[in-house]
């Protein structure tokens, strides 16, 4: 297929697809692939009443994990620690205290820095059941609450990341002792940010610049309510929808409890160089990468590693596996080895999780019909 047609091909259907999906208002798509000498930065849809452009930035969601594990990677890579360590040494005794108790038994000097990577500490998840991903029971407080529904009804609270651990403990229940099984936990990540917070000796959002987005040249992201740009962008953050009822994550002070569990906002250009630079070893050694990409099988086609995720559409071969990060909001960052293809898109929504994956993979098949340039 010649370039130009696939790329016509792509635009239209990731036209048609938001505006036949009600849940869908705005999405942005570049898909990259240097081997095919490809590279669409496109937008569709609306946000707050304008066309969205292709440059617009936007909340990515749990995608923010994977900029988490890569810090702790590099920590790992520097000596501060192993990620075979216990987190206790890391953790004041204010945040470790009751942390972990499971049938009476407290579990917290147990936890090891790889659980919380890996979702294996037996830790319950602040955003019940991350829209549905999952399919499981959502995690409510005794009062019958998620944490989402706390965020919301107060939404100009300004949340302390010690203070969302503290809610969990109040609120909620460990679900296995650590090792023993996999449940995917925003609080084993809000736990990260601390831990790289207490070994950099700076708050998350200042560790995010320094290692992440001034070296990589990262100009339009920054932790929502905690930090700004390098280059502030003349666009307005794209909205995010759960069902019909919008957010608007720059007047919502109440998502600073996300912290380290995924709350950056980026453009899709920022993604991709960072995602690039993951995997060409710019980051991370080869070896390290090897270790964040030893996959635990999380849900039904969907395996997780170190802050990354593998997608396995069941429906296609397995040269379409395509690893990177997910966001709750229909955000993927995604990286398709199998045909050196990379796929950054976000629909700015928690419904209609199958119409957006399906596009997803629609796509990347009809650009790895493109003949690689010899």
């Amino acid at each position: 297929m010649e370039p130009e047609s696939a790329k016509s091909k792509v635009q239209t259907r990731f036209q048609r697809t938001v505006a036949d999906t009600a849940d869908f208002y705005g999405a942005s798509l570049l898909i990259h692939s240097e081997s095919r000498d490809v590279h669409w930065n496109l937008a569709a849809g609306r946000a707050d009443g304008d066309s969205v452009k292709p440059a617009q930035p936007f909340f990515a969601a749990s995608i923010g994990k994977t900029f988490t594990a890569t810090i702790i990677a590099m920590l790992v890579e520097e000596g501060e620690f192993r990620f075979d360590d216990p987190i206790s040494p890391y953790l004041s005794d204010e945040v470790l205290n009751g942390l972990h108790v499971y049938r009476g038994m407290d579990h917290t000097d147990d936890i090891q820095i790889h659980h919380l990577l890996t979702h294996t500490s037996g830790l319950p998840h602040l955003l019940s059941d991350e829209f549905g991903l999952f399919s499981r029971r959502k995690e409510k407080s005794p009062e019958g609450k998620t944490f989402f529904d706390v965020v919301i009804e107060d939404p100009d609270r300004f949340w302390d990341p010690k203070e969302t651990i503290e809610w969990a403990k109040e609120n909620l229940r460990p679900h296995f002792p650590p090792g023993d099984g996999i449940f995917y936990s925003d609080v084993g990540y809000n736990l990260l940010g601390l831990i790289i917070e207490h070994v950099t000796e700076q708050p998350f959002h200042r560790a995010l610049h320094e290692y992440l987005f001034e070296p990589l040249g990262m100009d339009r992201s920054y932790l929502s309510q905690f930090s700004e740009p390098a280059v502030r962008s003349g666009l307005a953050v794209q909205p995010i929808y759960v069902g019909d009822r919008k957010f608007d994550v720059e007047r919502y002070r109440s998502f600073s409890g996300f912290y380290a569990g995924g709350q950056t906002v980026n453009t899709t250009e920022d993604l991709l160089s960072f995602h690039r630079a993951l995997v060409d070893g710019r980051i991370v050694t080869e070896e390290t990468l090897d270790e964040m990409t030893r996959w635990r099988n999380l849900a039904i086609g969907l395996d997780y590693g170190y802050g990354v995720a593998r997608i396995r559409p069941i429906y296609l071969r397995s040269k379409y596996d395509s690893w990177g990060g997910l966001g709750a909001t229909n955000a993927v960052m995604l990286y398709n080895p199998g045909n050196d293809i990379y796929i950054i898109s976000i629909f700015n929504q928690t419904a209609s999780r199958q119409k957006a994956m399906r596009f997803v993979f629609r796509a990347l098949r009809t650009v790895s019909k493109i003949q690689p340039a010899v």
